[in-house]
């Protein structure tokens, strides 16, 4: 009986999984792919509602992309020839999402905007991981796959291995695909920024990392600390790669005697650690 039951049950998710494989395929624009949906445990069709629930273990993809969570939920719209068009995907607990390179962990809850090609993902512990980058948060994930773009909110950090690590409330990752390998090409950080590196710690408002340069350009309040002794100003710029830090007056400032620089430097200079 259990094994006539369990074979039934394959069959109605096979079914299922067709259905949608095939619903989505009529969708005129070319850039939307098929999305397949599975589960352990089962499928419903909630028609009123026009969703799919999928519960235990379920998956969605789509292409490269691929969602993992407890339950997922496919909502439709159906048209006037009665063709029925995923527009959003929903996972529900121990959300993973896997997109070629990227891969987002932590999520207890995620919404995917097909349209939009537009993720969203809330957790305590969440993290991205590329190849040689890391992002974590404590709140949100937003991910524009189109744009390639993603936003951590909440307590973030951005690491890149083995060079620096920028923490701040919110940070802006811009990615860029050169063939085989992803790369962050620039980073924003927006409130309580910090910036360490294996040099020195900067602290700012507001920060812009640009790979191509390999400098980090700080704006606002801005602090350079290496071992006691600080500089301090409004806009500095951190080389990365050489690890020479620059004090500068603000970026457009022509007021002459304005936005001074200020150092505090210890006895033994600024390379005491």
């Amino acid at each position: 009986m259990f094994l006539i039951k369990n074979i039934i049950n394959r069959i109605i998710l096979f079914l299922v999984c067709f259905l949608l494989f095939g619903f989505q395929s009529t969708r005129s624009t070319e850039k939307s792919e098929p999305i397949e949906i599975f589960a352990e445990n089962g499928i419903e069709w909630h028609k009123n509602e026009n969703k799919y629930l999928a519960v235990g273990n379920a998956k969605a993809i789509q292409g490269s992309l691929s969602v993992k969570a407890d339950i997922i939920e496919a909502l439709y719209k159906e048209s006037e020839e009665s063709q029925m068009n995923i527009t959003k995907v929903k996972a529900h607990r121990n959300v993973l999402v896997n997109d070629d390179k990227l891969i987002i962990t932590g999520g207890n809850k995620a919404e995917f905007d097909i349209d939009k090609d537009y993720f969203k993902i809330k957790g305590k512990s969440l993290e991205l991981i590329s190849e040689k980058d890391k992002l974590n948060a404590n709140k949100k994930i937003e991910y524009w796959r189109a744009k390639n773009v993603a936003v951590a909110i909440g307590k973030a950090k951005a690491t890149k291995k083995g060079e620096f690590v920028i923490k701040s409330e919110k940070l802006v990752w811009h990615i860029q695909k050169n063939g085989e390998v992803l790369d962050v090409v620039k980073i924003l950080g927006f409130k309580n920024v910090s910036i360490k590196t294996q040099n020195e710690v900067a602290f700012s408002d507001k920060a812009l990392y640009n790979k191509d340069k390999e400098i980090c350009k700080l704006f606002g309040n801005v602090k350079l600390k290496k071992g006691e002794s600080i500089l301090i100003g409004d806009y500095a710029e951190v080389n990365m790669k050489t690890g020479i830090s620059k004090l500068l007056p603000s970026p457009g400032s022509r007021k002459l005697g304005g936005d001074k620089v200020k150092a505090i430097i210890k006895k033994n200079g600024l390379d005491n650690d």
